[in-house]
């Protein structure tokens, strides 16, 4: 009776939806991630109609919230967890004839497969309304932040008053660090920017930022550059420009005295009775009124001030969560405490306040006017003593990471926003990521975070700039507040500019970072262990030929090194030594093999050859580093299908040149970031083929020599292409755009060349929001670069308000013996600063509207040959007149 009470019990369990439900797992797997699938799909058809909605280019500038922002991650992570199970099911472990043995494996994917089937189920029923986060108006400016508008107002108009005077070359602005010379400069250059009298009948308004120890010829450089000279161009081109002209050198933080001659500036003029024409004026700014004098500002000087009070608590206000000062006397008077140790000085004010808007409660007030009274002082010249213990405050508010990306980011002040990216992933400061696009969305929120707390700030061409009062404050950080130099050692190319010096290595025995960047030409023997060396940099030596032997034994703990652009042709051996390296970069060497000893670095994580001679990579390399996560072999070199397969399991971004359809086939499934298409036979390309649908996060491809490919088909959804090169593709003459048109399609694409082709009309260029850089040259059948139809010229005419290429800086036409015109209607040019027309000798005028530049004094300088130039025809006569033409040869 027992027993069968025991029975009917037991199968009154196997019954129950519970019990079903598990056996469902082992004996039905397959269902649960078909199940999984559709739900997939129907989540991706969601998330890309919100993205092509957060796309559209009438949103775009605006935020959207932040709830739909949280719903947008977490579908991706989720998407990627489910891409990641349908991989591990489709690697065949539970294969039907083989269950019993992989029972468990069944059961774990599909139970696996169920919770995330309910996850994006919840997600769907959770997804919330597209919507955009008003901007809420700007604060009611209180009547003493009023005060310190008039103030600078007040130094700007006697700043203009110096100009006038026919008897005034020099002018000098002081004042101590942080207290607003910079921000008065850049006013000054805004009142000459603007049209008509308040121009003051400069054509060259030269803005240029110094720093302390800047050497003469990275000035000069500076100079030629604004000026669209070459980089290389000597103080003789810089005069032969100027000298006739009227200009306005605008000298930003200079910290000694500055040879004018020496850096190609004419002298400026101070006597009322001189002959010469053309007004030349200095403005520079420096902590130190001495060097005022020296300079021969004699008495036009303009005194920088600390704010009062009410200036310096309405700033304060202005920076800060007024709600929360408003909403209790406590706050207030914290506040204003607060607000006194910064002494006045507009730097600290609205640094200090930016880092207090997000507390909101009395504790953690307190805590700040504690911790700003128990931070102690430093003494740096020009900068008052509390200064950066009060400005290390916001510092001290960041979280850990992106403290130590604040450094990397002020010390490493010459690398660009990418260069940074791979410095932070390479340190580990970024976290772990699933693929590049969430990388690079890390980056942008610390970045945002940086900018947000007023430490950093986003300049032209994807750079990042900082205050030099901040840059004080990183490097006193980084020496341990003033205690121990040697935790990070910065080696510039400032120091090393006048000799192919040999570095002296005795301090990196205590050295966590040590970064060099000049004209060093060897490295030296280390006669100790390096034992706390984490991160060796040596960026930009070009004399650097070879490593010492034994030098990489010396750095047990090493984790990243960069050897990037230095003239090293072979890596030693004992670069098996690093068996903690988890970064290596040498990128732009004359590297042209891989040693095999990088088998033995088990660590290895990030691989960078860009731009090296290096062809295919030795066989069973890149699968025996099984840590690897990125691999750029960009453009020449190369990896064979037997290790992309391998690779598959763990790489999140590749660059490489594709040699075969197989190995671009193979790449279909990969992560790529990078792409080469050299010299191969197909007749049609379609874009969507060139990346991962998933993980890819394309943002260089070049197309090169297919002497075959007639027609490239632009399909998919919006790209991440930053630059696009197609060369040598003398078939091409169809390019077919499907789904998106160009400009949302190309949404972020700054550099486009194309040259060596059959295309006859590049209209489809007009709109990319983002082009900074077009190069159209040989290209024998264009008659018109830019043709659009009659109705289409109509219908912009209604549309004034979206310029033509709102963004583009350089212009190359170069070989295009048929082109007659650029476009067959007037464009704009907003940015335009220099072009290059060579053998287009049948094009005899140019699209500019009248008022090129919007009215502005900024000249667009064109190299062209002078017959060209001179057989111009003009429909308005004012055009030239904003052009400067180059005759150097070409």
């Amino acid at each position: 009776m027992d027993l069968v009470k025991g029975c009917l019990s037991l199968c009154s369990c196997l019954q129950s939806p519970a019990v079903l439900q598990h056996m469902s797992f082992v004996f039905h797997p397959k269902e649960k991630l078909d199940d999984l699938e559709n739900a997939m799909k129907d989540l991706m058809a969601k998330k890309r109609d919100i993205q092509r909605e957060l796309d559209h280019p009438q949103n775009r500038g605006k935020e959207s919230s932040n709830e739909l922002e949280r719903w947008l991650l977490k579908a991706g992570e989720t998407l990627d967890k489910v891409n990641q199970l349908l991989d591990e099911y489709s690697s065949g472990n539970c294969d039907a004839a083989s269950w019993f043995q992989n029972c468990f494996s069944r059961y774990k994917i599909a139970s696996e497969a169920f919770k995330l089937k309910e996850e994006i189920t919840q997600l769907t029923a959770e997804q919330p309304e597209i919507k955009f986060i008003d901007i809420p108006p700007p604060k009611p400016v209180p009547e003493s932040y009023n005060i310190v508008g008039k103030k600078i107002r007040s130094n700007v108009d006697i700043a203009r008053s110096y100009l006038a005077d026919e008897g005034v070359g020099i002018i000098g602005i002081w004042g101590m660090g942080g207290v607003g010379k910079t921000t008065l400069l850049k006013k000054i250059r805004q009142s000459l920017s603007l049209s008509g009298d308040a121009s003051m009948g400069f054509n060259h308004v030269l803005f240029i930022e110094a720093s302390k120890g800047i050497q003469v010829e990275e000035l000069r450089n500076k100079i030629a550059k604004s000026l669209q000279l070459k980089p290389s161009s000597d103080k003789e081109d810089i005069f032969n420009v100027l000298k006739i002209s009227n200009f306005v050198l605008l000298l930003d933080n200079i910290w000694e005295e500055e040879d004018l001659i020496d850096l190609g500036i004419p002298h400026p003029y101070s006597d009322n009775n001189s002959t010469n024409q053309y007004k030349h004026k200095v403005i520079f700014t420096t902590r130190s009124e001495y060097l005022c004098a020296k300079m021969g500002a004699g008495e036009k000087i303009i005194k920088v001030e600390c704010l009062e009070e009410d200036e310096a608590w309405a700033l304060f206000k202005h920076n800060v969560n007024l709600d929360v000062i408003d909403s209790d006397e406590k706050f207030k008077e914290i506040a204003w405490q607060v607000m006194k140790k910064c002494g006045g000085l507009p730097l600290a004010v609205k640094v200090v306040g930016k880092a207090m808007s997000n507390k909101k409660s009395v504790q953690d007030w307190k805590f700040i006017l504690n911790s700003i009274n128990n931070s102690g002082t430093a003494k740096v010249q020009g900068v008052e003593e509390s200064l950066l213990p009060i400005l290390k405050f916001s510092y001290d508010n960041l979280p850990r990471n992106i403290q130590e990306c604040f450094l990397c980011a002020s010390i490493l002040r010459w690398l660009s926003k990418d260069g940074l990216l791979e410095l932070w992933m390479g340190l580990g400061l970024i976290g772990d990521f699933v693929n590049f696009q969430q990388a690079y969305g890390k980056a942008r929120h610390i970045f945002n975070n940086l900018e947000e707390s007023c430490l950093l700030y986003s300049s032209d061409d994807d750079y990042v700039s900082l205050h030099d009062v901040i840059y004080e404050m990183a490097m006193w950080i980084v020496s341990d507040y003033g205690m121990n130099k040697d935790k990070w050692i910065v080696k510039s190319y400032d120091d090393f500019i006048f000799e192919r010096s040999p570095i002296i290595a005795m301090n990196w025995i205590f050295a966590e970072r040590v970064i060099i960047s000049g004209t060093v030409e060897f490295l030296p023997i280390l006669p100790f262990q390096c034992s706390n060396l984490l991160c060796f940099m040596m960026q930009g030596c070009h004399y650097l030929k070879h490593i010492p032997e034994g030098f990489f034994q010396q750095m047990p703990k090493l984790t990243y090194l960069d050897l990037s652009y230095t003239g090293i042709q072979v890596l030693p051996k004992n670069i098996k030594c690093l068996v903690n390296l988890q970064y290596l970069n040498i990128s732009y060497t004359n590297i042209s093999s891989l040693p095999k000893e990088l088998v033995y670095l088990k660590k290895l994580q990030y691989l960078l050859c860009r731009d090296t001679e290096l062809d295919k990579v030795k066989d069973d390399l890149m699968p025996r580093l099984q840590k690897l996560k990125t691999i750029n072999v960009f453009p020449s070199g190369w990896v064979d299908v037997k290790q992309l397969k391998k690779l598959k399991k763990h790489v999140k971004a590749i660059g490489m040149r594709v040699v075969s359809k197989e190995i671009l086939q193979q790449l279909s499934c990969l992560p790529t970031a990078w792409l080469c298409l050299y010299n191969l036979d197909f007749i049609s390309l379609s874009f969507d083929t060139l990346s991962c649908k998933t993980y890819g996060f394309l943002q260089e491809l070049k197309i090169e020599s297919c002497p075959q490919l007639e027609q490239i088909v632009m399909n998919g959804r919006e790209t991440h292409l930053n630059k696009l090169e197609i060369s040598n593709v003398e078939k091409l003459q169809n390019i077919i755009w499907k789904d998106l048109p160009p400009p949302e399609f190309f949404h972020v694409l700054k550099w486009l060349t194309i040259s060596g082709c059959n295309l006859d009309n590049l209209a489809w260029v007009l709109h990319l929001p983002c082009l900074s850089y077009l190069d159209v040259e040989n290209c024998a059948k264009i008659e018109t670069l830019f043709y659009i139809k009659e109705r289409e010229i109509q219908q912009r005419e209604v549309l004034e308000h979206r310029p033509t290429f709102p963004a583009l800086k350089f212009l190359y036409i170069t070989q295009l013996p048929k082109l007659v015109s650029i476009s067959n209607f007037a464009l704009d040019f907003p940015r335009l600063t220099f072009m290059t027309v060579h053998q287009c000798l049948n094009m005899k005028k140019l699209p500019f509207k009248s008022g090129i530049n919007n009215n502005n004094q900024r000249m667009t300088y064109i190299k062209c040959e002078r017959e060209w130039w001179e057989s111009l025809e003009w429909d308005d006569a004012t055009i030239p007149s904003h052009l400067r033409p180059n005759f150097s040869r070409l």
